[in-house]
């Protein structure tokens, strides 16, 4: 069974967590969209078109809640996503780092530039082998790992969508 809302303004999505365009997407920070350059004001009771995000809705349309399984693997998704590009900056920065301190004969043959070239390369099995680990920590929506990555903020939409959907 699929739950549907219809838009009327910024509260039906704000926190909510939705099927679009067949993704589940956690909707954040909904408001009005603001009236372009050189138009004027228009007050919000008179306001049609929402903005969350990159999306756009208008009051009348109809969105999908995600719902059972669909919002379990979307909200393990929004986390991953979320960290993957901090972890692999850090992992990445660190391991080159490590990997430049630790002395190996043939590499100073080459000089630098090839140095830091075989350093790079050999960076990159080492951040694998770490999202790896993190995909395996992260794979259950309900585990510690994943909801304490999540934050209080997109932890409890989650949980309160759960709750909506169960009763």
């Amino acid at each position: 069974m699929s739950s549907h809302r219809i838009v009327t303004g910024p509260d039906d999505l704000e926190g909510g967590w939705f099927v679009i365009d067949d993704e589940v997407e956690h909707l954040e920070d909904v408001d009005w969209q603001r009236p372009r350059r050189g138009r004027p004001a228009v007050p919000d009771d008179e306001r049609t078109v929402l903005r969350a995000g990159a999306h756009t809705f208008t009051v009348g349309d109809t969105v999908q809640l995600a719902e059972g399984t669909v919002l379990d693997t979307g909200f393990r998704d929004a986390v991953r996503r979320y960290w993957r590009t901090s972890i692999v900056t850090v992992v990445s920065t660190l391991a080159f780092l490590l990997l430049h301190l630790v002395h190996v004969g043939w590499l100073d043959d080459g000089g630098a530039v090839a140095r830091r070239i075989v350093l790079a390369a050999a960076t990159v099995p080492i951040v694998l082998v770490v999202l790896a680990l993190w995909s395996v920590l992260t794979r259950s929506p309900h585990g510690k790992v994943t909801r304490a990555m999540a934050g209080w903020r997109m932890r409890g939409d989650y949980d309160r969508q759960r709750g909506d959907a169960a009763s």
